[in-house]
């Protein structure tokens, strides 16, 4: 009896139905996918790329400082989308309070902690105001926080002027790049601790370049304040109405749940958490300014989809929002890397914006074609994603040129040429430079689009030989890209592949789980 019989009549050895049951339930919590995405290009940074290891502490801290801001904006956020509500206005909300607490003190003279308690009740009373007309005069949230985010952006201007405030005082690097660490390692350089903190004081000195340098607040805050909200959303009542709201409303309030108190309540909590985002920031920026948190509303839509929470609410994760975050500063990190500009990125976040609601949406309906399409979508999208990096050279240069040249045939017929015009006009060396990298751009270009192509026709029809097909041209595009020396771009290529080869395990492993 060491076998036991499968649903097809084989026999199956207990380890591998023991395995094969944690690989479906791993598969079915709704944060698995960005798990296995950060795992994928984790690994496959840390294969491209020389220099320190992609798994060192410093870069593990360096990820989370950066995620922090944005990451408590988008746990907030996380909160709205459970009861199946949305927040467009966060990012106003944000620059608007960072711009008012960095006012009141550098003008007003206020206090910093009374200046950021200022700013947390702004918030409170911004996010009231927001689930009132959602709870109490049935507007739709779309349209409040999209009114709101044009609200709140031209109140930060209005009031600051739009200008940037000098430098801030020192309160509020306490919540940003303040490190921890610091105080006891210029203790123990000074001779002033005591004996019992005299080996704490000389490890953290030893070690301070290769682990403890890159500590900050930031980071502590960012793990803490998801901790605090794990624990609220799983082990309290407010959680737990939370996700019946979202569930089902009317079921909810027949249920004796006050639906409007607890919608109001978590739009407060989202703009208080903006407030606390804008505070973060500021303890990592020199100055405060309006136009922060430009875009941060999708950024953090993005985030929290991708870590598995639906927006037709009720379903999701705080733990997966998180993953969702550190995942998205993997993918801008790895594009700044290859030297994508601003707006090349913002075209990457609508595309995992896209990406996002598909998965929702293959989540909801769990057809395993649906499955298979977006796996092979997934593909297509991390080929394209890779065909931007020499594309957006190949682009930049070719643009340049066809303008240069237009320039010049204005001026031979005598035309006078206007600033702006002027400026496209280049040197010889610029030509030179801008031939140069049209052709170094152009084939790796052309190479990578057939891929897409082949990807595209793995989307359309998704079958064994086209995907395999497919799993060939990224295998080929990889070399591409690691020959042409766009080695940044390799780890999307590989998370290309896993997604390509995960399409062939849909059948079987729903057959398992069926």
């Amino acid at each position: 009896m060491a076998d036991i019989t499968g649903a097809e009549g084989q026999q199956t050895h207990p380890a591998m139905r023991w395995a094969r049951d944690i690989l479906l339930r791993f598969l079915r919590a709704e944060w698995s996918g960005a798990l296995i995405a950060i795992v994928v290009l984790a690994i496959a940074i840390e294969m491209v790329t020389d220099g320190r290891p992609f798994f060192h502490p410093t870069n593990i801290m360096t990820i989370l400082n950066n995620s922090a801001a944005l990451g408590i904006v988008a746990g907030g956020m996380t909160l709205v989308i459970l009861t199946a509500g949305i927040d467009l206005s966060v990012g106003s909300v944000m620059g608007m309070t960072a711009a008012l607490m960095g006012y009141l003190v550098s003008y007003l003279g206020v206090d910093p902690l009374l200046a950021i308690a200022m700013g947390i009740a702004c918030g409170m009373g911004v996010g009231f105001i927001h689930g009132g007309l959602v709870a109490w005069f049935g507007m739709p949230a779309f349209i409040v926080t999209l009114a709101g985010l044009s609200v709140w952006r031209g109140t930060g201007h209005l009031a600051t002027g739009a200008q940037a405030t000098p430098q801030l005082p020192s309160t509020f690097d306490t919540f940003g790049r303040w490190n921890p660490f610091e105080p006891l390692r210029s203790a123990y350089q000074a001779g002033e601790l005591s004996a019992f903190w005299q080996p704490m004081g000389a490890f953290v000195d030893d070690n301070w370049v290769n682990f403890f340098r890159t500590f900050q607040m930031s980071a502590l805050l960012f793990v803490g304040f998801f901790i605090l909200l794990a624990l609220i959303t799983s082990n309290t009542r407010f959680g737990r109405y939370v996700y019946a709201i979202g569930s089902n409303p009317s079921g909810a309030r027949q249920a004796g749940i006050p639906t409007t108190r607890y919608i109001v309540m978590v739009y407060m909590v989202a703009s208080v958490c903006a407030v606390l985002g804008a505070l973060l920031f500021l303890g990592r920026a020199p100055y405060a300014k309006s136009d922060y948190g430009l875009m941060w509303e999708l950024e953090a839509i993005a985030a929290v989809v991708i870590g598995g929470t639906s927006l037709f609410g009720g379903r999701g994760s705080v733990w997966g929002t998180f993953m969702g975050v550190i995942l998205l500063k993997l993918i801008n990190n790895g594009l700044t890397l290859a030297q994508l500009n601003t707006f090349w990125q913002m075209v990457v976040t609508g595309i995992i914006i896209v990406l996002a609601v598909a998965l929702d949406i293959v989540r909801q309906s769990r057809d395993p074609m649906l499955v298979k399409r977006f796996l092979a979508a997934l593909a297509a999208a991390m080929t394209f994603l890779t065909l931007m990096t020499p594309a957006s050279l190949w682009v930049r240069a070719t643009i340049a040129l066809m303008e240069h040249n237009a320039m010049q045939e204005l001026q031979a017929t005598g035309a006078t040429l206007a600033p702006p015009q002027a400026q496209r006009v280049m040197n010889p060396t610029a030509v030179e430079a801008a031939l140069a990298a049209q052709a170094d751009a152009g084939l790796p270009s052309a190479a990578l689009m057939v891929v897409l192509l082949v990807a595209l026709a793995a989307v359309a029809r998704p079958d064994h030989r086209v995907t395999i097909a497919a799993l060939m041209a990224l295998g080929a595009g990889l070399a591409v890209v690691l020959t042409a020396g766009y080695a940044t771009a390799a780890p999307l290529v590989m998370l290309g592949a896993v997604a390509l080869i995960a399409q062939a395990l849909v059948k079987p492993l729903g057959r398992q789980a069926r």
